[in-house]
């Protein structure tokens, strides 16, 4: 079951990469964000542009890639999609983050707690017929 989730995993990232964000930064970033209407969901940014979503209960989501938006105003923000239709928008300049449950078309906004580098897995590169590429 692992290797199915890697290669899900790998095969997200691979066909994502080419649209990260150009802003997007290098490191794998992980930090907490607390909203009305769910406990407290801790956030993984990985490269490539993979984020993913946990919270209590054994709670998982993923996302790939962001998309990068303004408001009418002009604020640059981005935008993540998760599988179950959450949405996290955070705001580029001040880092204030909303959320939106499920596709629900209100926003809430959430607090957020620092951002701290989290260790990355480096996994061997396959081809489709399962040799390590070199």
């Amino acid at each position: 079951m692992f290797r199915i989730f890697a290669a899900g995993c790998l095969l997200v990232s691979a066909t994502f990469a080419a649209r990260a964000t150009p802003d997007a930064q290098p490191m794998n970033a992980e930090f907490q964000i607390t909203c009305p209407g769910r406990q407290t969901m801790t956030v993984t940014e990985a490269q490539y542009g993979l984020t993913t979503l946990m919270w209590p209960g054994n709670h998982f989501q993923i996302a790939a890639g962001q998309q990068q938006s303004s408001t009418d105003s002009g604020t640059r923000v981005s935008i993540v999609l998760f599988r179950n239709g959450d949405q996290m928008i955070v705001n580029k300049a001040d880092q204030e983050t909303f959320f939106s449950f499920e596709g629900a078309k209100k926003l809430v906004p959430c607090s957020r707690s620092s951002e701290r580098e989290n260790s990355a897995v480096t996994l061997q590169r396959t081809d489709a017929t399962g040799n390590v590429e070199s």
